[in-house]
């Protein structure tokens, strides 16, 4: 499943003629105070981004955003639902934004249609506290929006439609269609680098054409050039396993420092594991130091980062502190992003009572997440459960089911109670 994360700020429009002297600022603003929907809007971007002749000011932006809407002009009710969205100035309701959205769609913004597309994605909860309302996902509807768009050659809606049709792997034609428009914006004269990197994984994978790892290794190395931490990340695990390229743990090391000071948290995470490790070999070990990128990378939510501040926290290893219930943050955050070694901790947590309160039932819940994707040890616990009634009523049935599904995964432990319980 992909989630979609929206762009808002990407499209903030005109905002190159907001700057202004301060004499033309004194008629700008005369001219928004007779109610000129440009002049209007004008202001709002002055106040949104600032300049030296005004302090930046997100709720005197949104006010002029607002009449500037009102008055009918395009860019404004598209920048107002960016304030309505992401809260910028008013109380963020993504309903009234979505409204806004549509009207500046209607009126012929991409852009605004492109959001709207995104917001449709996921759907639009209610909040009967704040008397926001809800909108049903439609990822039909959004879709049949990033196609309009698509056709039209917007390329952040070209992008994210390739993005989705490559999720189809098991329709050749979809995947197809994929590449070729990746194709087609790679040769642009200046790419998007998530389009060299997305067309890289084509190549690796032979996704909508033939695996090239030639190709796909000089691609990451374009889109490096432009700038793209992630695409960095990227190269470094190529040389780290000798994926296309012979494998060379130097030059892994070099790659993920650069993708983690450009801000990929995967890169941050696995430039930690290097520096933790002493690697490339012949390096010392640099815990101080690991521990820092570790920290940005659980920063930007990376699960692996805030599982392995978790484990930190739960020992008091190295400098950090015994903390359980710090601990216990930690691992539950990376195990609602979906970690099955997380889970499985956190599950262990409430099972004994360490950093949290002791309730076997969230336990089993957690447990049996971090099963679902093949953790042999949580699948044999779930099944130590039924037996033992512990946080669900005793079932012998479903105790050998579980502890059989992880016999068939490895678990030693499991094929020892499976041996002397179930004969």
């Amino acid at each position: 499943m992909i989630f979609f994360r929206l762009n808002l700020l990407l499209f903030l429009l005109s905002a190159s003629g907001c700057l202004f002297a301060a004499e033309n600022i004194k008629q700008l603003r005369a001219e928004a105070e007779k109610g000129n929907p440009q002049s209007m809007f004008l202001m709002g971007n002055e106040y949104f981004y600032g300049s030296g002749e005004t302090k930046r000011n997100f709720t005197l932006a949104a006010y002029w955003y607002q009449r500037s809407a009102s008055a009918g002009f395009v860019d404004a009710m598209f920048n107002y639902a960016v304030c309505l969205d992401r809260g910028f100035g008013v109380k963020q309701n993504q309903y009234e934004a979505y409204q806004w959205y549509k009207k500046a769609s209607d009126a012929g913004s991409k852009h605004a249609k492109y959001n709207m597309a995104q917001l449709l994605m996921s759907g639009i909860p209610e909040n009967k506290e704040k008397n926001i309302k809800g909108i049903a996902s439609s990822p039909g509807l959004a879709l049949h929006y990033l196609q309009e768009l698509a056709k039209e050659h917007f390329e952040p809606a070209e992008i994210l439609l390739a993005e989705m049709l490559l999720e189809q792997r098991n329709k050749p034609e979809m995947l197809k269609q994929a590449a070729g428009i990746l194709q087609r914006l790679a040769k642009k004269e200046k790419p998007d680098p998530k389009v060299l990197r997305m067309l890289a994984d084509c190549k690796y994978a032979g996704l909508g054409m033939k695996e090239d790892p030639d190709e796909m290794i000089r691609l990451l190395r374009q889109a490096i050039a432009l700038g793209d931490g992630e695409s960095a990340g990227k190269l470094a695990y190529c040389y780290e396993y000798g994926r296309g390229i012979a494998p060379d743990e130097k030059k892994a090391f070099e790659l993920y420092k650069l993708g983690a000071q450009r801000r990929n948290a995967m890169s941050q995470f696995k430039y930690a594991e290097f520096l933790i490790l002493g690697r490339p070999e012949g390096n010392e070990p640099d815990i101080q130091e690991a521990l820092k990128w570790y920290r940005t990378a659980a920063g930007a939510k990376n699960p692996q980062a805030l599982f392995r501040m978790g484990v930190f926290h739960l020992d008091g290893l190295g400098p950090v502190e015994k903390d359980p219930k710090k601990a216990a943050e930690y691992f539950y955050e990376s195990a609602k992003l979906g970690y099955a070694q997380a889970q499985y901790n956190l599950a262990c947590l409430f099972s004994e009572g360490r950093g949290v309160m002791k309730d076997d039932a969230a336990a089993l819940f957690w447990y049996l997440q971090a099963a679902k994707q093949g953790d042999s040890a949580a699948a044999r616990t779930i099944g130590i459960f039924y037996l033992e009634g512990r946080g669900v009523s005793r079932s012998i049935t479903k105790a050998e089911f579980w502890l059989k599904k992880a016999a068939s995964a490895g678990d030693m432990e499991a094929r020892r109670l499976l041996r002397t319980r179930f004969r």
